[in-house]
């Protein structure tokens, strides 16, 4: 399957390396794509390989099978659209994108042009996220009470300096869009989807538009409840990204720097948890390999995916309703206009 990559910032690294580990369904990569003409020069010479500074172009061009997108969560729904309009299925970074109308418009563009769009949640694939999932379907926890999320990570002014469009409303949302979307992601996919959120924004250090700090109170089906705290404002260094889960038979905490590790596990019924009690030591790599190789299956053998358009549309639609509960300090229902204004929609 040919593959152009647009984007070659921070994490495209990591998607590079996960490509080149796979050993079936393989993925040859056609061309790169990015606006800084440095690091074009740079990625030619080394892998000779077609470059662009204009993703349409790009396109256009080496007419790929697949397009992945390592952009500014601003620029994802531009390009996934004309991405999917190529006839091309799509790999985008989360979150899908910052406006619920732009992921309405891909969801229902995708099923017209019969493409997959799946967004990189890879934290899913850590081994004790999916021991904890595992569990939950067997009823080890029982029924579920309450969920909670801590992302106490460290982003400096060094962060946000590298590039111009962090921190910002257009391009990028604070914590709650960018860091802790992957949390959000797995509180919804635990807990169902929230009734209702009510949400506070802070920003203690980071000094950009956005908050770097946010506290969250979440309602669900059957009273159950949920609590996230997330901020990049964590020094000297990142401690913690983790997701707690009590039930009426047990609890558990999915934590470490990544939800990569079991911090503890207490159930009724016991559970073997030694295969899942960490990730290989590689955590900021391991699940992006088993992501691509789950998507290579999901597109050869037309499977259903979780990681598909459809369903992170939810996660974009969460997003909004937190924001638009900043703004307006009060309780959203989920079922109501949940649009913020912040992030243009």
């Amino acid at each position: 399957m040919n593959a152009l990559i647009i984007g070659c910032g921070r994490i495209f690294y990591k998607h590079l390396e996960s490509i080149n580990a796979l050993k079936k369904n393989k993925i040859k990569i056609v061309g790169f794509c990015d606006k800084d003409s440095k690091k074009l020069k740079i990625l030619k010479k080394k892998y000779k390989l077609d470059i662009f500074k204009n993703f349409k172009k790009a396109i256009d061009y080496t007419k790929p099978d697949l397009v992945i997108i390592l952009t500014p969560s601003g620029f994802h729904s531009e390009q996934v659209i004309y991405s999917i309009k190529k006839n091309c299925h799509v790999i985008v970074e989360k979150p899908l994108c910052l406006k619920i109308r732009d992921a309405k418009k891909i969801v229902q563009l995708s099923k017209q042009y019969k493409t997959k769009v799946f967004v990189v949640m890879q934290n899913k694939f850590n081994l004790p996220v999916i021991k904890l999932r595992k569990d939950i379907q067997k009823g080890f926890f029982g029924r579920l009470i309450h969920g909670s999320v801590i992302v106490r990570w460290k982003r400096d002014k060094f962060y946000y300096n590298q590039a111009k469009w962090r921190g910002t409303w257009k391009l990028d949302g604070g914590v709650v869009s960018n860091q802790a979307s992957h949390h959000l992601d797995l509180m919804r996919s635990i807990m169902g989807e929230p009734i209702s959120v009510y949400a506070k924004g802070f920003n203690h250090l980071s000094g950009t538009e956005t908050e770097d700090t946010a506290l969250i109170i979440f309602k669900f089906k059957n009273g159950k409840t949920g609590l996230m705290e997330a901020t990049t404002a964590m020094r000297p260094f990142d401690v913690e990204g983790s997701f707690s889960l009590m039930g009426t038979k047990g609890s558990a905490k999915v934590g470490g720097f990544a939800l990569n590790e079991i911090s503890y596990s207490y159930l009724e019924k016991k559970s073997n948890n030694n295969r899942f009690k960490t990730n290989p030591k590689n955590v900021y790599g391991y699940g992006h390999i088993e992501f691509y190789k789950h998507v290579m299956e999901s597109i050869y053998k037309n499977k259903k995916s979780e990681f598909e358009s459809d369903q992170a549309i939810k996660t974009v639609q969460l997003i909004n309703a937190i924001y638009k509960s900043i703004e307006l300090n009060r309780e959203i229902y989920l079922n109501q206009n949940i649009v913020s204004k912040k992030l243009g929609n």
